[in-house]
């Protein structure tokens, strides 16, 4: 395989928050490794709060983390010049949750496409507005649909159109955080199909950071499922999706729309709240919520074990000495 154009080791990210009239630090990230490689789907699955935007961001260079390292093509990205800089804007694009707060309203749609065209030296204005429409045409809208302003189309329309602005500059990584979330399910599929053809044809890869494991399943080819900051699970998306090792990625897939409504319930639905990031539970952080934990779990953080699916996963359970349910 060849070398990830994105990469990260031991990514962290700590907020000094006021909390009960004092200074604590909130661990919003914690210790994430990842690689992205062409034309590959990473996926990052998880309820809120898990961590999985700020991770986005700090992929993203929209924030510093307070400890490991993202790297662009090998380098650190905190080592780039200008010109790296620029070149990692081009190559890494985002497309945002809600399609109403990331187009800016008093611009036209032609405008709002072009606006990243415009840091690449020599394009003509002709050559802008040939690339406008064809991105236009590519997710699905008219050419003259550039002429019009995002009030003028439907929520599932102008996500496509956030998605045209994404891949105008020809990047080689798309970053989508939970870009079809706030569509209903037929509008969602066609989202969803649009990204897998521009990615066939583009040879993207993407990031893909949803907190529904089935649309996970569709568009990932790997998957990190996180909680409370941390990964602890991680595999293949078919492995992770129908043989998943960790009960927090079971209850993932209990709360997710079944594909058979006359299926079996689940065998482990959620439990309980997200605790505190600012109060985290000790050992495992999950057992709070466990209805497997053991008696290990309130005392002892799990190391990241091998699973059977062939991935890894954080879990007291996968020990060879693990004993009875408590």
């Amino acid at each position: 395989m060849s070398d990830p154009i994105l990469s990260a080791e031991g990514l962290t990210r700590i907020f000094r928050v006021r909390h009960k009239e004092r200074m604590q630090d909130l661990h919003a990230v914690a210790g994430v490794d990842l690689a992205l490689h062409a034309g590959q789907t990473l996926g990052i699955v998880g309820e809120s709060g898990c961590g999985k935007t700020t991770l986005n961001r700090m992929l993203l260079m929209l924030d510093q983390p307070s400890a490991g390292t993202v790297r662009f093509r090998g380098r650190p990205c905190n080592t780039l010049d200008a010109a790296g800089k620029r070149a990692f804007r081009r190559a890494v694009q985002p497309v945002f949750q809600n399609p109403f707060s990331s187009l800016d309203p008093r611009m036209r749609v032609g405008r709002i496409i072009a606006e990243p065209l415009s840091t690449i030296p020599g394009l003509s204005r002709a050559e802008i507005d040939s690339r406008v429409a064809e991105v236009l045409e590519a997710v699905g809208l008219r050419a003259t649909d550039a002429r019009r302003f995002p009030n003028e189309f439907s929520g599932g329309q102008r996500q496509r159109i956030a998605i045209a602005r994404a891949i105008a500059s020809r990047p080689e990584v798309l970053m989508l955080d939970e870009p079809v979330s706030s569509q209903d399910i037929s509008i969602r599929a066609q989202i969803l199909n649009i990204l897998k053809d521009l990615q066939e044809e583009n040879g993207l890869a993407c990031v893909f950071i949803s907190h529904d494991l089935a649309t996970v399943r569709f568009m990932a080819d790997e998957v990190i499922v996180m909680y409370l900051g941390r990964p602890v699970e991680r595999g293949t998306a078919e492995a992770i999706c129908t043989r998943p090792a960790h009960p927090y990625t079971k209850a993932l897939l209990a709360a997710a729309l079944p594909p058979d409504p006359d299926a079996a319930p689940p065998e482990l639905p959620p439990q309980g709240e997200l605790p505190s990031p600012l109060d985290p539970p000790q050992g495992c952080p999950y057992h709070t919520r466990c209805p497997l934990r053991m008696e290990i779990c309130a005392s002892h953080r799990p190391a990241m074990l091998a699973a059977s699916h062939g991935g890894v996963a954080a879990c007291h359970l996968l020990e060879p000495e693990a004993a009875h349910v408590a």
